[in-house]
């Protein structure tokens, strides 16, 4: 007797379902991909309890006939595909025909859909995967998909699912990355009969964008693009002072489909190298149009991964993409409104009013401010401390407040600079560039400096000896656990190398996984810190307009190895907001 079975076709698509709905959000996904591929203007989706009880989507597509309504949720019927060919090329979102048979088989569905030819619509109700009625009905043009009790009959399934706010969560992430994927879509969320959003159709990314996150976040994105013969990339990346600790809001679209690519998400990482914070990890919508022939995308059964037919050019051109893009563009946070907003470590839930600085922000900052000068703290420089004429300088230094910000004034307005991690980023490239280009400078010593260090720091020494002297140190064992120093980098000339060098091998021997940090880069983010100017260190007019000059000069001057920001701009726009004159 043959022990081998055949699946009954109820318990085939149960199982199904199991790899392509794994919660509400899945059935939304599924649902509202087919409105769109039925060239949708405009989609609703209405659930109950988070999606338990109903998920409900309502488009304006083209429809369906009743015959191909029968069809529909019958496995792997789909109008999609039609031969084997057609799987190298495919360019709508949902091609295999499972998801409603998948979907119908472990919940109630209604479905209707009626043709703009037709004068009537149709209407099929399923439990379970059998079909219940089949009956002729009067509606508008579209389809309108009904799933009541998801799971129902598959209970272990159904205890897995989380609390009501955890799944609408899902849902409403899930319309936020399909919305911004198609923003001439107008969609509509709504939750126990309660609206949770309702965005409109728009002409352009940044206005979506703009619906969904907010004003602020949206001002704070910097455009990218490409235009290759073979495939195609634009959007956007938020400044790195709107970056995250979690890759949330990281989104990829490949001709329009949403995916996540880890390689392709790690790489725009390493473009910001040095301008995100650790373990922060920038913000991007990035499309990608592409031939269909170039790209896999029935490599997931969810479809949330693709296969790049020649990767590692896609890799290095989204690389080169957003390097040249970051280098070129203004990333200093804009005031106030933006500084508060982005270095909190969750995404703005709330839109900006249009007059973006609140009075109760201008207030604030005034009564800081003016403290600040009364109590002295605001150094007031003459600007008879320097003597070169600064009619023709783009940025000008004005003032210092408490020995550790820069006052300056631009074309556009103020400029609040941290000394600190503005000195930070000039030593940093200072030293990058010496290093990488072998471009030492040294300062030979008058007086060689004998250091005596401990054992710790003489393993890290030894293990870093042609780093150190490819910064431009000339150091060598003296004895025992003594070295001595004969010559150090030019620009530290006038610096106590004792301090900086030991400061340095304190901060690896610090480190959490210092196997980690054990590298060229690590150890000049180390020696740029030590090494700049420090907060509470009082400087001239003319040392504060050095430190500007310097950063002019810098491909990436608007944070310091580490992330932070090294300015903040207050636009005389955003100025005449604060006073009310505008």
């Amino acid at each position: 007797m043959s022990i081998i079975k055949i699946l009954p076709e109820k318990l085939v698509n149960q199982i199904a379902a199991g790899e392509v709905i794994e919660r509400p959000a899945s059935v939304v996904k599924e649902l509202i991909e087919n409105s769109i591929d039925a060239g949708a203007s405009r989609v609703v989706v209405e659930v109950r309890d988070g999606g338990k009880a109903f998920v409900g989507v309502t488009d304006n597509g083209r429809g369906m006939s009743r015959e191909d309504l029968e069809m529909a949720l019958q496995r792997h019927a789909t109008s999609k595909i039609a031969k084997e060919a057609d799987l190298w090329k495919i360019g709508t979102m949902g091609f295999r025909g499972e998801a409603l048979a998948s979907i119908a088989s472990v919940s109630r569905v209604i479905l209707r859909s009626k043709q703009a030819s037709e004068i009537g619509g149709a209407q099929i109700e399923c439990n379970s995967g059998d079909v219940v009625s089949v009956s002729d009905i009067g509606m508008s043009d579209g389809t309108v998909v009904e799933v009541y009790d998801l799971f129902f009959n598959t209970p272990a399934r159904q205890k897995y699912l989380k609390k009501d706010s955890t799944e609408l969560a899902h849902i409403t992430s899930l319309l936020n990355s399909v919305a911004l994927a198609n923003p001439s879509v107008a969609f509509k969320l709504v939750h126990n009969e309660k609206v949770v959003f309702d965005l409109p159709g728009v002409t352009d990314l940044l206005s979506r964008v703009s619906d969904i996150f907010g004003k602020a976040t949206s001002e704070a994105m910097i455009p990218v693009f490409y235009g290759g013969s073979e495939f195609q990339i634009d959007g956007f990346f938020g400044k790195p002072a709107l970056s995250r600790s979690t890759s949330k809001h990281q989104y990829f679209f490949v001709n329009g489909r949403a995916i996540q690519h880890f390689l392709l998400a790690n790489t725009i990482k390493s473009a910001f190298h040095s301008m995100l914070m650790e373990n922060k990890k920038p913000v991007f919508i990035i499309n990608i149009k592409i031939d269909p022939s170039l790209v896999d995308v029935n490599v997931h059964p969810r479809k949330l991964e693709v296969r790049f037919e020649d990767q590692q050019r896609m890799i290095r051109t989204m690389y080169s993409c957003v390097k040249a893009t970051l280098e070129k563009a203004n990333l200093a946070p804009l005031g106030i409104t933006e500084s508060k907003r982005y270095m909190s470590d969750s995404f703005p839930k709330e839109k900006v009013s249009s007059g973006g600085v609140r009075v109760q922000d201008a207030i604030s900052f005034s009564k800081e401010f003016l403290a600040e000068r009364d109590t002295g703290r605001i150094r007031q420089t003459s600007i008879s401390d320097t003597t070169e004429d600064e009619s023709d300088v783009a940025m000008k230094a004005i003032s210092q407040v408490s020995n550790s910000y820069i006052v300056a004034q631009d074309s556009d307005g103020l400029v609040l600079i941290d000394q600190h991690a503005a000195h930070e980023r000039v030593r940093y490239e200072q030293l990058m560039d010496q290093y990488e280009n072998e471009k030492k400078a040294v300062q030979p010593l008058l007086v060689p400096l004998q250091i005596e260090f401990t054992g710790d720091e003489v393993s890290v020494i030894e293990e870093n000896k042609e780093i150190f002297v490819g910064l431009g140190f000339e150091i060598e064992p003296f004895g025992g656990n003594t070295y001595v120093v004969n010559g150090v980098p030019a620009f530290l000339s006038g610096e106590d190398a004792d301090g900086v060098v030991k400061g340095v091998l304190d901060d690896i021997l610090n480190e959490k996984s210092p196997s980690r940090v054990q590298g060229f880069e690590n150890v000049i983010n180390y020696m740029a810190c030590r090494s700049a100017i420090k907060f509470g260190q009082s400087l001239s007019l003319r040392e504060m307009q050095a430190l500007i000059d310097d950063m002019s000069k810098l491909k990436r001057p608007y944070t310091c190895p580490h992330g932070r920001p090294t300015m903040v701009s207050l636009t005389l726009s955003e100025l005449e907001k604060m006073f009310g004159r505008k």
